[in-house]
């Protein structure tokens, strides 16, 4: 960069035309272009520049140029960030300015700068940036230079301090512009009404919702003065007179209800504020504010006037109250007085007691002279006096009085009360006795229970017409608790005798309970025991709880012998069992005949051993009591006790239901015994007649077999070396008589298995049921050509049994089952099982021809077929073995199918516990 050249005299015209130039701009960069300009054109510099203070946006703003040239981007860098370089120390420097030296190696020294002048751009309190004058190497600012830069830098002060307040000015103008705007749209928009008036009330402006209030443009409203609204009312006209003189004084008004007169016509109630506004000028201005409170104010008049009511309401229903607590009193005194007499009633145990009791107390309800209580007996036609309260009682308490002269109208007989004014009037002989003790009025009071008369009550006072209605009521109310009083007393005295009655029931039952007891342990007793003899002996050895005694026998009659046999004693000198002659045992006709009977010992003269045996143990009376089976008598119980006449019915009872569980016992073990000699007979009979089966089966297969041999050795014969000499029929029939032998064979072998099955010793074990299918399956595979067939075998719970037997099951069932699908394009067999209701459950299930179901039951029979032997081979004994097999394992077998649908084949078998036991 060259250097410039600077001279000393500088033209003061371009000074003034600077400042000239600067009154003409209105922003800061141009000022700072028009100041860079200048040092630039009065060579007041190399490099010119202006730093702007940062504003808003952040970073200080540099403009300026080297030379004729711009600011290069690392200059403008370096003067923004600052200039961190010494100062020169010029002693004559103004304090707004100063000379700084460039160091080496900055931006402004690789443009030829080595120092630079500043000065400052503000005022006393505020800074705009600074100007920055720079000279290349050996060239420095003159006084002058440095007096016309200090002068161009205010003169540049001025004007960006000029434009700063311009823009305030107009930013202020702008805000107020706003903010009247804002002011307007509230004014304007305002839930309120609004009026703007003049001291004198003159309306100068309304918004719309005072429009709306006054039901009437803002134009109708311009000019009317706000206190001519007011009601033409004495309040409305105070209202307007105040209204008036706080709009004149400018005294602010607060929420003031007001009662408007609308130019309709209506009127209106507003609450209404006044707040004075200053405007600066020379008219005051009141901001009015209006709310309508119509509403609110007709609520609150409702309101006032319901209040009001209310409170004449509440005093008239505060003197019912008042009335109604007095009579609470007196009733709540008299139920006192009822409470007292309930409680001396509850304490009392006797009608006449609970009588006496109530019309001592009476006196606190109804004040009287005299009072009775009577009950009426209707099945006996009379009235009895419980009780009489009188001085001189002219009827005492139990006086019983027929009802004809006892006063009993058809109104107390109804059940309601009756008042006798006067007693002269009743013709009864009652009344006048009472009459003459100075009762002259009678309150007569009906007793009554579930609409039933049990009594009266009556009161008598010595004057004439002396009960008020009142009176009545109170009487009433005494009756009816003495008459609950009373049925209560009567339901006692019954629950106490029916409780006696069901304490004496109690005391049987318990005796009925005892002796069941015993009956039962007796049958439990006897059902345990194996014997006629331990029968009678556990029999009486229990019954003696319910029927005491001092000797007990039972004895078995043996009609056909003419023996009597002792099977049990307790206490007596014969022992059992002991066999007696008939003749050494008093049998009466009587007990023949099937009747007990007590025999003394008189009845035993006829058997004077019997009357020895009697004298021995001290007996008096023995109670005989037969044992009949189907109008037989097998037998007899004797009771002995050493009292005569000792026996009451209810032992009879008691020996006779003994007797009768005996009779049955010893029948059923003597039915026992024959069945027991009878099984034993049947076991030997079938022993012997298994024995012959046996040996009638071992010779049938025996005999058998050696013809069949014979036959089947000569048909072969036939068929290898001669059938060339049969012609097609005789070959035929060869062929039939070779089948049927081969079937006969088969038959026997059939047979013998069956036959053996009885025989066979079971081996019980556990066994792997899908295992042993298994087998089956590969056994039925090597013997049948079953290449076409599916097996399925699903999984099998295990079981308990004889292998070997239970293989036999499953090989019959599935050779049974390819038998019956050899015809099916696709045969299928499927071996399940499960464990259903704790049973182990399996099945054979094919898709072979199935079976008529009507015949389901007579396949496991002996020779059962359910399709023709020309079908379909074999000899109708593989099922039965089945089902043999099957039930010597406790289990069972069955099947289900249709024709054409296939068949399904079931045994099941007990749980391995069961099974194993």
């Amino acid at each position: 960069m060259e250097a410039s050249h600077h001279t000393s005299d500088l033209d003061p015209s371009s000074v003034l035309g600077f400042g000239s130039a600067l009154a003409l701009l209105d922003s800061t960069e141009e000022v700072a272009r028009l100041l860079t300009g200048a040092l630039r054109s009065m060579g007041l510099a190399d490099l010119q520049a202006v730093i702007l203070e940062a504003g808003a946006a952040g970073a200080p703003c540099v403009l300026g140029s080297v030379g004729a040239r711009p600011l290069p981007d690392p200059v403008a860098d370096e003067l923004r960030r600052g200039l961190p370089f010494g100062n020169a120390g010029d002693g004559d420097t103004a304090p707004s300015g100063r000379r700084v030296e460039v160091p080496e190696g900055s931006a402004l020294a690789g443009q030829g700068i080595d120092h630079v002048a500043t000065v400052r751009l503000g005022t006393l309190d505020q800074h705009f940036g600074t100007a920055v004058a720079g000279l290349v190497e050996d060239h420095t600012h003159t006084p002058l230079e440095r007096s016309s830069l200090q002068m161009m830098a205010a003169q540049t002060s001025m004007a960006l301090h000029r434009i700063e307040l311009d823009r305030e000015q107009a930013a202020q103008a702008e805000a107020l512009r706003m903010s009247e705007a804002r002011y307007r749209e509230l004014y304007e928009n305002a839930p309120v009404a609004y009026v703007s008036a003049t001291a004198e009330g003159e309306i100068r402006m309304a918004n719309r919702r005072a429009t709306e209030l006054f039901d009437a443009p803002e134009a109708a409203l311009m000019g009317r003065s706000i206190p001519d609204f007011c009601a033409d009312t004495p309040e409305g006209r105070e209202a307007a007179r105040e209204l008036a003189r706080c709009l004149e004084r400018g005294t602010p008004v607060r929420d003031d209800e007001v009662e408007l007169c609308l130019t309709n016509g209506d009127r209106i109630w507003v609450s209404l504020t006044i707040q004075p506004v200053e405007t600066g000028g020379d008219t005051p201005e009141r901001l009015v504010m209006m709310v309508d409170v119509t509403e609110r104010r007709h609520a609150e008049t409702a309101l006032r006037e319901a209040r009001d009511e209310l409170e004449a309401r509440v005093e008239a229903r505060t003197a019912e109250l008042e009335q109604t607590n007095e009579r609470l009193e007196r009733r709540t005194r008299r139920l006192k007085a009822l409470r007292d007499i309930d409680q001396a009633i509850l304490a009392a145990e006797s009608p006449e007691e609970i009588a006496g009791e109530a019309l001592r107390r009476a006196e606190q309800i109804l004040p009287c002279e005299r009072a009775s209580v009577s009950i009426i007996e209707w099945d006996r036609d009379q009235a009895t006096v419980l009780a009489v309260r009188q001085e001189e009682e002219v009827l005492a308490g139990g006086t019983e009085i027929p009802l004809d002269d006892f006063y009993l109208t058809e109104t107390l007989r109804a059940g309601a009360p009756e008042i006798i004014p006067d007693l002269d009037e009743v013709s009864v002989e009652t009344a006048r006795r009472i009459r003459e003790q100075g009762i002259q009025s009678v309150l007569c009071l009906p007793m009554t229970v579930e609409d039933a008369l049990m009594g009266t009550v009556k009161i008598g006072r010595p004057g004439p017409d002396a009960f008020t209605e009142d009176d009545r009521h109170k009487g009433q109310e005494l009756a009816d608790h003495l008459a609950i009083a009373l049925r209560q007393a009567r339901l006692q005295q019954r629950v106490e005798t029916r409780t006696t009655e069901l304490e004496q029931a109690n005391e049987r039952l318990a005796h009925q309970t005892q002796r069941l007891q015993t009956l039962r342990e007796i049958d439990q007793a006897i059902l345990a025991a194996e014997s006629p003899e331990e029968i009678a002996a556990e029999a009486i050895k229990r019954v003696r709880s319910i029927l005491p005694y001092r000797s007990a026998t039972v004895t078995v009659t043996e009609w056909d012998a003419g023996n009597a046999r002792v099977l049990a004693a307790e206490d007596n000198v014969v022992e059992a069992p002991t066999t007696l002659p008939l003749e050494k045992v008093h049998l009466s006709d009587a007990l023949r005949a099937g009747t007990t009977e007590v025999l003394s010992r008189a009845d035993y003269a006829p058997v004077p051993d019997a009357q020895a045996r009697m004298d021995e143990m001290g007996l008096q009376s023995i109670l005989c009591v037969p044992m009949a089976v189907e109008d037989a008598v097998i037998g007899v119980v004797h009771v002995g006790r050493t009292q005569p006449d000792a026996f009451t019915d209810d032992d009879w009872r008691i020996a006779g239901e003994l007797a009768d569980h005996m009779a049955i016992a010893l029948r059923q073990s003597q039915l026992l015994e024959a069945v027991q000699a009878q099984r034993e007979q049947l076991e030997e009979r079938v022993q012997e007649r298994t024995e012959e089966l046996e040996s009638f089966t071992y010779s049938v297969s025996h005999d058998l077999r050696t013809p069949l041999r014979a036959i089947d050795g000569y048909t072969r014969i036939l068929k290898e070396d001669h059938a060339d000499q049969l012609n097609d029929e005789g070959q035929r029939l060869l062929n039939v008589v070779y089948e049927s032998a081969q079937t006969m064979g088969t038959l026997i072998d059939d047979l013998l298995t069956l036959s053996r099955l009885g025989r066979h010793e079971m081996n019980h074990v556990r066994i792997d049921m899908e295992a042993l299918a298994q087998e089956a399956i590969d056994e039925v595979r090597r013997a049948h050509a079953t290449a076409a067939v599916t097996f399925d075998l699903a999984s099998l719970p295990d079981a308990t049994g004889d292998r070997s037997m239970l293989r036999h099951v499953f090989s019959n069932l599935l050779s049974n089952a390819v038998k019956f699908t050899q015809n099916e394009e696709a045969p299928r067999i499927e071996v399940c099982g499960e464990v259903r209701d704790d049973e182990r459950v399996y099945a054979v299930h094919d898709n072979g021809v199935g079976f008529d179901p009507g015949r389901a039951k007579e396949l496991f029979g002996v020779f059962e077929r359910a399709h023709a032997a020309d079908d379909f081979e074999g000899t109708g004994v593989g099922l039965a073995i089945v089902e043999r097999i099957v039930r010597r394992h406790d289990g069972r077998a069955w099947a289900e199918g249709r024709e054409g649908e296939g068949a399904s084949f079931f045994f099941a078998l007990p749980p391995p516990e069961a099974a194993s036991s």
